[in-house]
């Protein structure tokens, strides 16, 4: 079982800038893939998976979006983040035809599928804190976004 999930500051992104949902996903992937925590068959796993089962949420001030898959893709629990420049669409989680504005992508690489379920519950908390997703979004150093997740999730070994 998984004891840590890692998030490091080379896994966040800051006033990214990227065109498409797509694009983030890419980009997170590379960032997760080049420090081998997935392997090579997790980012078209991710792009199908969110076909099928869209992860944007809309919340009150601002859109996420937690795009994840199946453990089998995962060689080391982590997660990475990217703060947008500018808003990207995802489809809504539940509502796969609704497009929403996402500021704000974590994307989730969970190695044991028995923790998925409590990460995405965990994360939930977090984005129904409008405090700390003010703080995320506007969070001017990629360590601020390290130390409030961990705070906030518990569960984060910080590297």
């Amino acid at each position: 079982m998984d004891s840590h999930i890692t998030l490091t500051k080379q896994l966040i992104e800051l006033q990214a800038n990227h065109r498409s949902s797509s694009a983030v996903i890419e980009h997170l992937f590379e960032k997760l893939h080049t420090h081998q925590y997935v392997k090579e068959s997790f980012l078209e796993a991710v792009l199908k998976r969110e076909e099928i089962y869209p992860t944007g949420l809309p919340l009150s001030k601002m859109g996420v979006a937690i795009p994840h898959t199946d453990s089998e893709h995962v060689l080391k629990p982590a997660i990475a983040v990217s703060v947008l420049q500018n808003p990207v669409v995802f489809n809504m989680m539940g509502s796969p035809d609704t497009q929403i504005s996402v500021d704000i992508v974590l994307m989730l690489a969970i190695s044991d599928p028995k923790k998925q379920l409590a990460m995405l519950q965990r994360l939930m908390n977090v984005f129904q804190d409008e405090q700390a997703m003010e703080a995320i979004k506007n969070a001017e150093a990629e360590e601020k976004i390290v130390e409030l997740l961990n705070n906030k999730l518990q569960l984060i070994e910080i590297k």
